[in-house]
């Protein structure tokens, strides 16, 4: 037993292109006017899933980093400075104390 396809088959048919007026692109400042995501962590620690389900306020998480350590600041995700942290206008701000240099 054969099926027959009745399909209909159409030619698509494309207006032809013409060359617009070409724009520069600066490309570098393109780059240096993008934004990045920055975030500052204190320390980290893991912890079984049984305890974290089970916190409640006032339970207290100790965390891997010791008081005169540094915190670690990162540019979409990646480390790239230390700094302390620091109030200013009774807000929280970073100074930076070592900048990572090797990539």
């Amino acid at each position: 037993m054969s099926q027959q396809n009745n399909e209909t088959i159409y030619e698509v048919e494309f207006e032809q292109l013409v060359q617009g007026e070409k724009e520069k692109i600066d490309a570098t400042e393109d780059v240096m006017q993008s934004c990045m995501e920055i975030s500052v962590e204190m320390g980290s620690t893991k912890e079984k899933i049984g305890r974290i389900v089970s916190y409640k306020e006032g339970d207290i998480i100790v965390l891997d980093k010791h008081v005169e350590e540094g915190l670690d600041i990162r540019v979409n995700g990646k480390r790239i400075a230390s700094g302390e942290s620091i109030i200013i206008d009774n807000k929280l701000a970073i100074r930076l104390s070592q900048i990572k240099m090797d990539g």
